[in-house]
């Protein structure tokens, strides 16, 4: 079977695609490659390369800069993913698309499921559900992963940003009003290759098990690091940021755990796996400086 990414270097892309490369065929393209909105030259990468199924991690990801960017926004999360779906089912080919938990409200209080209906409150979150929307509608048979709070190691993250702010003043504060389930990227490969193996088609959620906010992520960040540096909880409002986020985000992954055999380990031990093997990158570098 033959992969096509698109959006391959970012955070999730550039998470899964080692994984990916040891069971199928894997071609994978960036920005600087591939402009998903540019419907002719979507076209020709597609028809050249001949996917069996094609990976959308493109997406304007910028939370806050939505807010400013609407028709950027609008352009590549809605409008692309618009011009994928046409393209794959013109020819033949399986998609899916990656989304996001920021599709919901935060308002339910308890796990989110697929089949609850969502009611995004940030220009992001609308954009994102759009996409689906237009996913769904010109290619039923797509894949749609909604995913959360990912980290890994390509790019910037929450953990990456926590680390440096540390390192550079000792003490932070951090939002203890919004819980999510923290997702190791790496750990969407698994049961994401299974759904694409077998052929599945719908909404599936795929996260680390359990949830926190994130306060408490920063704090077991920290104490898995062993770091002295002071965590101050602060509440959503102070920071005054342009988009709101759901105060409440966490998946319930049961249908994915079903349909693919994979138990999501916790985001605990994912969290200590990802420090413990950027840290030994780190040493590995130093020793070669």
């Amino acid at each position: 079977m033959k992969v096509l990414f698109a959006g391959g270097k970012g955070l999730l892309g550039t998470s899964i695609t080692p994984f990916f490369k040891k069971r199928f065929d894997v071609v994978s393209l960036d920005i600087d490659e591939w402009d998903i909105t540019d419907r002719e030259a979507g076209e020709a990468i597609v028809a050249r390369e001949k996917p069996d199924a094609l990976i959308n991690c493109a997406a304007v990801t910028d939370v806050d800069g939505c807010e400013d960017s609407k028709e950027l926004a609008e352009k590549v999360n809605s409008r692309g993913a618009a011009i994928l779906a046409d393209i794959c089912s013109k020819q033949g080919i399986r998609l899916v698309h990656i989304s996001t938990d920021y599709v919901f409200d935060g308002a339910k209080g308890f796990p989110y499921t697929e089949e609850d209906t969502p009611n995004p409150i940030s220009f992001y979150g609308k954009t994102k559900l759009w996409g689906e929307e237009q996913v769904l509608a010109k290619a039923p048979a797509s894949l749609i992963i909604r995913s959360q709070w990912l980290y890994g190691e390509g790019g910037q993250h929450f953990i990456s940003k926590i680390l440096k702010t540390a390192r550079e003043r000792g003490s932070l504060q951090v939002v203890d009003d919004q819980r999510g389930s923290p997702t190791y990227a790496m750990d969407v490969a698994g049961p994401l290759a299974i759904l694409i193996a077998n052929k599945e088609s719908g909404i599936y959620h795929i996260s680390n098990s359990g949830s926190c906010t994130w306060y408490e992520l920063a704090q077991e960040v920290f104490s898995t690091l062993r770091m002295d540096v002071r965590v101050a909880p602060i509440s959503s409002q102070t920071l005054n940021r342009k988009a709101t986020r759901p105060a409440y985000s966490v998946f319930d992954i049961k249908k994915v755990e079903r349909a693919t055999g994979v138990i999501m380990r916790s985001w605990q031990e994912a969290l200590r796996e990802y420090l413990q093997r950027s840290q030994t990158r780190i040493n590995s570098v130093r020793r070669q400086a």
